[in-house]
């Protein structure tokens, strides 16, 4: 009730004169804020990241951003490690990742891991909820998140270095290189980072009891078997052409070499159980597109290799290291899309688009002889109808038709609608509703042992129902959304585990999801100080009514597994004359580990509030400006976790030096 009515005063806020703030406020006239509503957006719930926030966390990867400035749940493994989401309540492989308009999702898993994305080869990120997604791709049940990279045509030459030095031997540095004219533009960005990674914790999981008092006593451990390291590089070419033609080409190559540690509650040797895994990617995308002044065609065609090696070993005595599992994993993917967008009169455009793709897969562990090969074909199909009646109403219809290996996936419609409640402040109310098909990843059915080739799609219908308002009065720009979701899912896919000793994927019945977002944006100046601020609020109950048969009574109707109820974050950035202040706070309320819901420690992560403190000062040149920012990470030492028995650090710091030119 209390979030309710905290919700509905800031929604209403701007319907009221501001010059009751400050009585020693210089009265200026109200500014009317008006804006073109991009017509392919009508009912679509979209977040997009600010590029200060981008700006101030540009040592960082995708997973950090959007845990800290996003409704998106972010569930990591630890620094550097293993990093998924959960999008409006529903699983990883519910999401879908876009880079340029090329999924990077493994063809293996279905999904994403975002501590290998990182904020220095991003410019612009862009999050599509639930059925909104349709727009982009097909599958994302949750929702998709795009990255993309942009040319500055404006620019001749310029570039930036930046070198940071933090706790526990951590180092990074990162450059980047562009040049051109306003027909050519080229773009080179590596960066290199790594990371000991050997914090000190307190291992509550295993414990000592004091003979006298009874209390429990518990190890004060280093974080072992951690380190990481990971280097990349992304080079981009723009090329204007005559006629309207433009051409890109984009290469990203990227390495990641980590070392896993082992679990809390581990009491094992120094020397066995020791787990590390590699990862290499090559991203290779080329576009090409006429414009013309009604229409736009063009063609993008990407080609994605990923190799990843995962071994555990254990120390014989008298031998020496012996795996126990060494699996290397290949996969090549393929993408081809035609599209074409025309637009019949300003309140009319049609978009068509075709693509064509291929994957495939070797997986293989070379101690139990076991692991799939093959491939699959998938062709993609995607009409929409935008149309705007009169100055307040826009709808959109949107189809996709797909076809998968031999097997062919049923219509996904989309219906989506906005209506200008008030050209004055842009109150605009804002819904959607469409269905969705989610195919099984190539691990779903293949994997071995426990693959499950009988594994059915997913299928959902979800919407979505919104209001927003934008306002600025003197000069206080506020802008807040708030939006009603709805998901019901068929046929989720879960693993769990057999009798005869491995897991293999099952379809539970169903499951709901529903929820609320929340989000309000506020830019303003007191005197000479810039403020801006960004908060978000997501209340997410995803239930789980699934074959009591495979679950049991008890975990019917109860929250899913690592899905918080209540998540917010926010962001607060305030400066003056080069200096400034970043405050980001985000926290997540409890988690269950098990489907039962169980309050034990074993079943159960308690509520944690994360908060981070970045401090800069910018000094300009006449060629070139320098910098310098000082972060601090978990500012109040908070003991949390994100994931049952995996160790975070206590507070911890980094010194980030920077040169632009």
């Amino acid at each position: 009730m209390k979030i309710s009515v905290i919700i509905l005063f800031f929604l209403i806020i701007p319907f009221y004169n501001y010059s009751q703030i400050s009585r020693d406020t210089i009265d200026i006239p109200e500014v009317k804020i008006t804006a073109k509503r991009p017509i392919d957006e009508t009912g679509i719930k979209i977040t997009r990241i600010d590029t200060l926030i981008l700006m101030k966390s540009i040592n960082a990867s995708l997973s950090d951003i959007l845990s800290e400035s996003t409704p998106v749940f972010v569930k990591t493994s630890g620094r550097g490690a293993l990093a998924t989401v959960s999008f409006r309540g529903t699983s990883p492989s519910h999401t879908d990742v876009l880079w340029n308009d090329i999924s990077i999702s493994s063809p293996m898993i279905g999904q994403v891991d975002f501590s290998l994305i990182p904020v220095y080869f991003i410019d612009d990120v862009s999050l599509l909820h639930g059925a909104g997604s349709i727009q982009n791709t097909s599958g994302a049940l949750g929702g998709s998140i795009s990255i993309n990279n942009k040319p500055d045509w404006n620019n001749k030459f310029s570039g930036k270095f930046m070198q940071g030095f933090g706790s526990y031997r951590t180092y990074s540095d990162f450059l980047q290189i562009n040049f051109g004219n306003k027909k050519f533009q080229t773009k080179t960005r590596a960066f290199y980072s790594f990371s000991k990674n050997n914090f000190k914790f307190k291992n509550k999981n295993i414990a000592d009891i004091d003979s006298l008092t009874g209390q429990y006593i518990y190890p004060v451990q280093e974080n072992m078997n951690a380190e990481y390291q990971q280097y990349g590089l992304l080079q981009e070419f723009y090329l204007r052409l005559k006629n309207n033609i433009t051409a890109s080409l984009k290469y990203w190559h990227q390495t990641s070499d980590r070392s896993l540690p082992r679990l809390n509650t581990y009491e094992g040797t120094d020397y066995s159980n020791i787990s590390k895994q590699i990862d290499i990617s090559n991203r290779l995308i080329g576009e090409i597109s006429k414009s013309g002044e009604s229409s736009k065609i063009g063609f993008t065609s990407g080609l994605i290799l990923k190799d990843m090696t995962y071994s555990l070993e254990n120390f014989i005595s008298g031998y020496d290291y012996e795996n126990a599992i060494y699996s290397e994993s290949n996969s090549i993917s393929s993408y081809n899309k035609l599209y074409y967008k025309y637009k019949l009169s300003e309140n009319t455009h049609l978009n068509f688009n075709y693509s064509t793709n291929f994957h495939k897969v070797n997986t293989t562990d070379t101690i139990s002889k076991t692991g799939y090969d093959t491939t699959r074909i998938e062709h993609l199909s995607f009409v929409s109808l935008n149309q705007k009646f009169g100055k307040r109403l826009a709808c959109l219809v949107m189809i996709r038709k797909n076809f998968i290996s031999s097997g062919s996936i049923p219509l996904i419609p989309y219906f989506g609608f906005d209506y200008l409640i008030s050209d004055k402040h842009q109150f605009f109310i804002k819904g959607n509703i469409g269905n969705n098909y989610h195919f099984p990843s190539l691990n779903d059915l293949y994997w071995q042992p426990g693959g499950n080739p009988d594994i059915l799609p997913e299928n959902g219908i979800s919407g979505d129902i919104g209001l927003s308002v934008s306002s600025k009065v003197n000069n206080i720009l506020i802008e807040n959304s708030i939006t009603s979701f709805y998901s019901d899912i068929n046929n989720w896919i879960i693993w769990i585990p057999t009798v005869k000793g491995y897991w293999t994927p099952k379809n539970i019945s169903n499951v709901v999801s529903k929820g609320l977002e929340y989000n309000i944006k506020l830019n303003f100046s007191v005197g000479k100080y810039a403020v801006k601020a960004n908060a978000n609020y997501a209340y997410t109950s995803s239930l789980n009514y699934g074959d009591t048969e495979i679950w049991g009574e008890e975990s019917y109707g109860k929250q899913l597994v690592y899905v918080p109820v209540h998540s917010g974050n926010v962001f607060l950035n305030i400066s003056r004359n080069g200096y400034s202040v970043s405050y980001i706070h985000n926290s997540y309320s409890e988690r269950f580990t098990t489907s039962t819901n169980n309050y034990s420690l074993r079943d159960w992560l308690y509520p944690y509030y994360m908060n981070n403190l970045f401090i800069g000062k910018n000094f300009e040149f006449k060629k070139f400006d320098l910098s310098i920012q000082f972060k601090i990470y978990n500012l109040f030492n908070e003991e949390y976790r994100s994931i049952l028995f995996r160790p975070m650090p206590q507070r911890n710091y980094l010194i980030l030096f920077g040169m632009r030119f």
